[in-house]
């Protein structure tokens, strides 16, 4: 099986446990309210599980991009920030499961900031303009949604926010995956 197959399965596989979980969420989950972190904070439970190994799945996935992107021809230049960029963010994001979740959000949030605008650098030097301005409008949704989340300011939209910035930043990402063609191993 295909690498590029497994992230697309295992993005897949990582939102169909995060969309169960809130139907099994003992509360009730509210789309428009809710935050992805209210699943992984709520009683342990079916729901809790389906969610951690959600995040999890997610995690793993884009780290396996993040692997894959920077050996990248594009990204000759920046390939060690790309990659510890990436998964470092990802290996802190998958720690959101944790109690110290708001920490690891922060963590993550640099992290994931530093391999964006590295990616961002490269296809700009390759004038590959389309995946910038996704890339661009990726970057501009996650830093507004960290804005409302470290500022308290406008917090009825972050749940909303939250998921889009997932939902986009995941397309981005394989979007790259797929479209970039990678360099040789070296020997």
């Amino acid at each position: 099986m295909s690498v590029k197959l497994l992230s697309i399965l295992g993005i897949v596989a990582s939102a169909s446990c995060l969309g169960v979980a809130t139907r099994l969420y003992p509360a009730g989950y509210d789309w428009s309210r809710d935050y992805i972190s209210t699943l992984l904070r709520g009683p342990l439970g079916p729901a809790r599980i389906l969610a951690d190994t959600g995040v999890l799945l997610f995690c793993v996935s884009i780290a396996l991009i993040f692997e894959r992107l920077s050996r990248a021809a594009e990204f000759s230049g920046s390939a060690k920030i790309i990659r510890i960029g990436g998964i470092g963010s990802q290996v802190y994001a998958g720690l959101t499961i944790t109690p110290m979740h708001d920490l690891m959000v922060t963590i993550s949030f640099v992290f994931m900031l530093v391999s964006m605008l590295a990616i961002a650098q490269g296809l700009y030097v390759n004038r590959e303009t389309g995946l910038l301005l996704v890339g661009c409008v990726c970057v501009a949704i996650l830093v507004a949604s960290a804005g409302v989340y470290y500022s308290g300011q406008f917090m009825f939209a972050l749940p909303w926010a939250q998921k889009g910035s997932l939902v986009f930043f995941a397309l981005w990402m394989l979007s790259l995956d797929a479209h970039l063609p990678r360099m040789r191993s070296k020997p």
